[in-house]
């Protein structure tokens, strides 16, 4: 049996990624759109009016990101962390488990996330379309079971972990 090629839903072109958010395929020039729209949209939401931002390097597959997206200010009184949204969704998911509240916030008039709803998955993508070299972030054995647990829900219903960050985010925990 022959595999069939999957085709962008947008232009056509041969596809480069399938979004289980959006449910369909991207080329990488789509990709690339869907994720400035989505982190810059989420910027401009939350009420940063800036484009230009401190830029904290660590390395992370995210900084780079970031990197790609925004302009680096080492003046401006605004860092961007580079948390994704399997973070906040794991942070939201330790909350309902143990109740204690997380650590990690989605912004402050110092600092803003702005891939929070950016998975890490549509990170890596973006950046071997880049031919950067991309790596997951180091996590313990609890939160890989986690998070594995997440994404096997994630497989069955598109959108939960996204949906499990606005639910910290409407009980202000986030």
């Amino acid at each position: 049996m022959e595999e069939q090629l999957q085709k962008c839903h947008i232009c056509g072109r041969s596809a480069y990624f399938y979004s289980t958010y959006l449910k369909y395929y991207l080329c990488k020039k789509h990709l690339e759109r869907m994720l400035i729209k989505r982190t810059r949209g989420a910027v401009i939401s939350k009420g940063y009016k800036r484009r230009a931002f401190k830029l904290i390097n660590d390395g992370s597959s995210a900084y780079k990101l970031n990197a790609f997206l925004f302009k680096a200010d080492k003046k401006s009184i605004i860092s961007l962390r580079n948390n994704t949204l399997e973070d906040f969704a794991l942070a939201v998911l330790e909350y309902f488990i143990s109740k204690n509240k997380p650590k990690l916030k989605i912004g402050s008039t110092k600092f803003f996330n702005p891939l929070y709803t950016t998975s890490e998955d549509e990170i890596i993508a973006f950046l071997k379309s880049k031919n950067e070299k991309a790596d997951l972030k180091p996590r313990t054995d609890r939160e890989k079971y986690l998070l594995q647990f997440m994404r096997d829900i994630e497989k069955r219903r598109p959108g939960s972990m996204l949906s499990a960050v606005r639910i910290g985010e409407k009980i202000r925990i986030i």
